[in-house]
């Protein structure tokens, strides 16, 4: 009667106790859904790199068909850790008929040649190594010129100097430049860039210097063509 009068609330533990369950079972299902919804996240994301991947390969075989040469397909499985950009490990080698000296492209353009070769893997030095000299000319005007990785350490981006250019050529900014043939290792009309700056050469004020663009991206190279023939 004390308490009745009093109006204290009074709770039996036997009627709280599913209320307790319903708030595990709840922080449960919600743990569940959480885990569901970041499995699936994963799985989307592994999903939508399977589909940029095969954007790639698509591409690539798309070059080589219009290609007129043998190729082989090859991965980028290493880089060169002391410059990003000098030169890359593929995962095809002398059992595959890859030989020093052979041209590697991609569905953009040029990227270097093979400098070595086990049995199953080469070394590729990239066409923005200045170590690595192409042959090259002017798409529009026909002028011929060596393009070589550009000597600056501190370039943001990967470019290519294309030098020995008549100084009377007439050089348009965004003009294509290509490989000429010459020298036995790049075959013909493969894209190497766009110019981008001019400039009369400071030293012998004889050839004009040409600043070009590359045409592939060397910082995104997974899959490349090794040029058998």
């Amino acid at each position: 009667m004390i308490f009745a009068e009093l109006g204290t609330p009074f709770v039996k533990l036997g009627d709280a106790i599913p209320a307790v369950r319903s708030r595990r079972a709840l922080a449960k299902q919600t743990d569940e859904l959480q885990a569901e919804n970041e499995a699936l996240r994963e799985q989307l994301r592994t999903f939508s790199e399977a589909g940029r991947e095969n954007l790639r390969l698509r591409e690539l075989l798309h070059f080589k068909e219009q290609f007129n040469h043998r190729t082989v397909g090859a991965r980028v499985i290493s880089r060169d850790t002391s410059n990003w950009w000098k030169s890359v490990q593929i995962d095809r080698g002398a059992q595959d008929g890859v030989r020093e000296n052979m041209a590697v492209v991609n569905a953009d353009g040029l990227v270097g040649k093979v400098v070595s070769a086990t049995a199953n893997e080469a070394r590729v030095l990239l066409l923005v190594d200045p170590n690595c000299k192409a042959s090259a000319m002017l798409q529009s005007g026909r002028e011929h010129g060596v393009v070589s990785g550009a000597e600056d350490a501190f370039a943001r981006e990967p470019r290519c100097i294309m030098t020995y250019v008549d100084r009377n050529a007439q050089i348009k900014s965004g003009e294509a430049v290509v490989t000429s043939g010459l020298g036995g290792v790049f075959p013909k009309g493969v894209v190497i860039g766009t110019v981008k700056r001019v400039r009369l050469n400071p030293q012998t004020g004889m050839y004009q210097d040409v600043e070009i663009k590359p045409a592939v991206d060397f910082h995104t190279l997974e899959e490349v063509l090794v040029i058998i023939e």
